[in-house]
């Protein structure tokens, strides 16, 4: 209840003290250090302590007092021939302001009053304090508990899947009648969108580990083609304009896999969120501190309320009954990883993702990437080439 305590031995004046400031808040009273001790808990906010008393001068008490909780608001009352012990309290921290005797009621209530304002907003700020601790906590919990789940998952579904591709492979080698090759052509294809979404988990646990990587000098231009070559078969399924705007060349630093990753989640994405007989353009240019590849759309957009959280995992613009039995129809969500993909790349390569988007007008995502991380180090790719881009 942020209280304030009155202690004076002197009955009539304690109460005079009470009465003068009961209109700032609730008002309790003790007649010695002793009583003051047993009053004291978290709900007194400030104490106005008599210097002169049996047993206990009031310096003292509010030194116990300010041991106790430092946020205290502590004031002492005291006559002009106390003030060596006065300013000697002051010096110790133990005294936020003394009121001389024969105090003045409007200046000991705005003394008061000031000290309480301060104590309640201090106790404030640390519960607050408090509360952004624990909430921290909880969140970087959450955040080891997510990655383990990834991890975790990603390694139960490797297998399996394996273990289903070889057996459609070989399926797919008995001469099949046509009604049976489609199926398993269609299984074929669904098994291969699974196992994207489990390539994306083990992609973000690596990428989230630290450790050495296998960066080396790459002809983006080579790169943004082989995305374009990915996703040409979607945009026709589509009815989508693929539109490809690179130099001959252009050279990098960085994982050609895992860019090339990256711009096919950014190309997979433009693709699901745009309208059939749409356009989706790819364009790579070179820049001083680097390079930028944009990929853009004439889609359906992101709601402005979404994009702070864009590259969050399992954060999709979809919602959750959109999806699909076709991975790439309007609209269709996915497991929200694509773009957590992508920025967890761009991050390990030392640049960024950048997205622009209006709603009704299209989507521009553009991956920012610098000539070569200041901390990157050439290594031989493992098929022994330097250059991991042909």
């Amino acid at each position: 209840m942020d209280a304030i305590l009155c202690v004076d031995d002197d009955r009539t004046g304690v109460a005079t003290v009470a009465r003068t400031l009961r209109e700032i808040a609730p008002v309790l009273t003790a007649h010695s250090g002793r009583e003051a001790r047993a009053a004291l808990g978290p709900d007194v906010a400030v104490v106005v302590s008599d210097y002169r008393m049996p047993a206990m001068l009031g310096t003292e008490l509010l030194a116990e007092v300010r041991a106790r909780d430092a946020t205290t608001g502590r004031i002492l009352l005291t006559a002009y021939a106390d003030v060596e012990g006065l300013m000697d309290a002051i010096n110790h921290g133990h005294v936020h302001r003394y009121v001389p005797k024969p105090w003045d009621p409007r200046e000991l209530r705005a003394a008061v009053r000031q000290a309480h304002e301060a104590t309640v907003a201090l106790r404030a700020k640390a519960r607050l304090d408090a509360e952004t601790a624990r909430a921290y906590h909880r969140l970087r919990e959450l955040d080891g508990l997510r990655a383990r789940f990834l991890a975790l998952a990603a390694h139960e579904l490797r297998t399996p899947l394996h273990v289903i591709g070889a057996a459609l492979d070989a399926l797919g080698d008995m001469g099949l009648d046509p009604d049976a090759a489609e199926l398993v052509a269609t299984a074929h294809r669904h098994a291969g969108w699974l196992g994207r979404s489990v390539a994306a988990m083990t992609d973000l646990v690596r990428l989230s580990r630290p450790g050495p990587r296998r960066h080396g000098t790459v002809c983006l231009a080579t790169i943004v083609r082989r995305a374009a070559a990915d996703v040409r078969s979607f945009c026709a399924r589509r009815r989508l304009s693929l539109v490809v705007q690179v130099p001959d060349a252009c050279g990098g630093w960085g994982d050609g896999a895992d860019l090339q990753r990256a711009l096919l989640n950014l190309c997979l994405n433009a693709v699901r969120f745009t309208p059939d007989g749409g356009r989706v353009s790819l364009r790579l240019a070179a820049t001083p501190e680097g390079a930028e590849v944009a990929v853009a759309d004439t889609g359906i957009g992101i709601a402005s309320a979404l994009r702070a959280r864009l590259g969050e995992p399992f954060v999709t613009g979809a919602p959750l009954d959109a999806h699909h039995s076709d991975p790439i129809a309007f609209g269709s969500g996915g497991l929200g990883l694509g773009l957590a993909v992508v920025r967890a790349i761009a991050a390990d390569h030392g640049g960024d993702l950048r997205i622009a988007s209006e709603e009704g007008v299209g989507t521009v995502a553009t991956l920012v990437l610098p000539v070569r991380r200041p901390d990157a180090a050439p290594i031989d790719s493992p098929d022994g080439r330097r250059d991991n881009a042909p």
